[in-house]
């Protein structure tokens, strides 16, 4: 309960300090949600007259849509099973949910990941607050929830009056944030307020590594055409922080002419440059609170002592962690970029599925999950029937938009660990670990029932062979992809039944 209410409290507090009008407090509200639960829309409803009302909405670029003004009759909608109960704040996963999974707004709007709670006013629910994504987030837990919740308390008081533009201020902020326990939970909205009470572009936090003498860039927040790369390390001894801080220049309006021989930043195109260092108790620096911009934003004191005042916020909580937590940071980092170096050589560049490589790594390591547990691997060779004369007739372009629907429908049957992927052309693979108690033939089924894309005119439908295997059968992963391609052969050519057409 005290770590919920740390959460609740240090997120609310960074939310207050931003003010604005009631339309910007909100909208900011739902991006920082938003970006905390790693969904791709998030809006507030209410219910008036009947009607269930979208107030307010924000979403990612070409991310789903839910427009404010969008109605719809109250008890038709996901946000009155979110306001009644009837759904638990967070679903990863909306087709095994047995109400989502049959609901017609599920559907419609291609909801494969859903998150709300109720939106209480004056001690009343008057709608809902609501995140969705169109593909699983099964990193969705109940930390999420508490953020959700967070945010929907702070939302309902600013409806109600109680959260005026001059109200708690930075003093409420601090003895929110003094209570928290976990460094990139708070640093993140803290970014995202800096970045819209200076405007600088981009704003971020760097740690010091004093084993290697190298600035880590921790996390960043970017907008606009800069972008600061999370992760980025470079010699301390080089960093424009260690200048700012020698030479007492907090904020520097034309980084070339003041520094005309500082490479890194003027290869990322930094133009304006803020920054106050991050000191521990014995005034040692332990990184820095930067913001930056490509044209020379003007930035004042009174946003410099905002700086100021996150800067100690983020030192008091690196005080709270472990004499490590520089160096654990440091590991998290090195450890995602590497994953994203990975991920990075394992995804189809046109569909974002797994490519040939992630392909072969994922069906390797089935085998270990299928060893004595009851559990089959059923693999699925998708193929795309008269897929040339779309090219021919219609052009490469929308040949690409129809891989792209035909990946996104295969992505939305599965659930968090399957695997989907592109082995090359029009020809994809879809696997699964299917429990003792699921039938081969309704999973052939739902993906036979994906495995097509309708783009205006156009309409492509896919040949999908099948194969399984039991535990403690031997194969190579290249026996697999032969033994259902030669499955989805006979299905495209008849010599097989298409509705039970599998191999085992």
């Amino acid at each position: 309960m005290q770590m919920q209410a740390a959460v609740e409290g240090a997120l609310v507090g960074a939310l207050r300090v931003g003010g604005g009008t009631t339309d910007q407090r909100i909208e900011r509200a739902l991006r920082v949600l938003m970006e905390q639960l790693g969904l791709q829309v998030a809006f507030v409803s209410e219910f008036r007259d009947g009607l269930r009302v979208v107030t307010h909405s924000v979403r990612v670029p070409d991310g789903p849509e839910m427009p404010a003004g969008t109605t719809h009759p109250v008890e038709d909608t996901l946000c009155h099973l979110v306001a009644s109960g009837e759904l638990p704040a967070v679903v990863g996963d909306a087709g095994a949910h047995p109400v989502l999974a049959g609901h017609p707004h599920t559907v419609a709007f291609g909801v494969a990941a859903y998150a709300g709670v109720p939106l209480r006013v004056g001690g009343q629910v008057r709608g809902a607050v609501c995140c969705a994504g169109p593909a699983l987030a099964d990193s969705l837990n109940p930390r999420d929830e508490v953020t959700l919740r967070a945010v929907a308390a702070y939302i309902g008081e600013v409806l109600d009056g109680g959260d005026a533009p001059d109200g708690p201020g930075l003093r409420r902020l601090a003895e929110a944030v003094a209570a928290g326990h976990d460094l990139q939970a708070l640093t993140r909205p803290l970014l995202q307020l800096l970045q819209e009470v200076t405007g600088l572009e981009s704003t971020y936090l760097t740690l010091v590594d004093p084993a290697s003498d190298e600035l880590i860039l921790a996390y960043t927040h970017n907008t606009g055409k800069l972008h600061i790369p999370e992760g980025l390390t470079v010699s301390w001894q080089d960093a424009l922080c260690r200048r700012a801080i020698d030479e007492n220049r907090y904020y520097v309006a034309d980084v070339s002419a003041v520094w005309p021989d500082a490479h890194v930043a003027l290869d990322l195109g930094i133009a304006a440059y803020a920054s106050v260092p991050v000191r521990d108790a014995r005034d040692e620096i332990l990184g820095t609170l930067c913001g930056a911009s490509s044209t020379g934003t003007v930035i004042d004191e009174r946003e410099l002592a905002i700086m100021a005042t996150f800067a100690q916020l983020i030192a008091a909580q690196l005080a709270r962690e472990t004499a490590h937590s520089v160096a654990a940071t440091r590991a998290t980092i090195l450890e995602r970029r590497l994953g994203a170096l990975r991920d990075s050589a394992e995804r189809d560049a046109l569909t974002g599925l797994a490519n040939r490589a992630g392909i072969h790594r994922w069906l390797q390591a089935a085998g270990e999950r299928i060893a004595g547990d009851g559990a089959r691997l059923a693999v699925a060779f998708v193929d795309l029937d008269k897929f040339k004369a779309v090219n021919d007739t219609f052009g490469h372009g929308t040949g690409d938009e129809v891989l792209r629907r035909v990946a996104a429908s295969l992505v939305r049957t599965g659930r968090a660990g399957d695997l989907h992927g592109r082995l090359g052309g029009d020809e994809f693979i879809v696997a699964a670990v299917l429990p003792p108690d699921a039938t081969v033939h309704e999973w052939t089924q739902r993906v036979r029932r994906a495995a097509v894309a309708q783009l205006d005119v156009v309409r492509v439908v896919a040949s999908v062979g099948v194969v399984t295997y039991e535990p403690g059968t031997a194969f190579s992963v290249d026996e697999i992809l032969d033994h259902a391609d030669k499955a989805m052969y006979a299905v495209k050519h008849g010599t097989v039944d298409a509705r039970t057409a599998s191999t085992a």
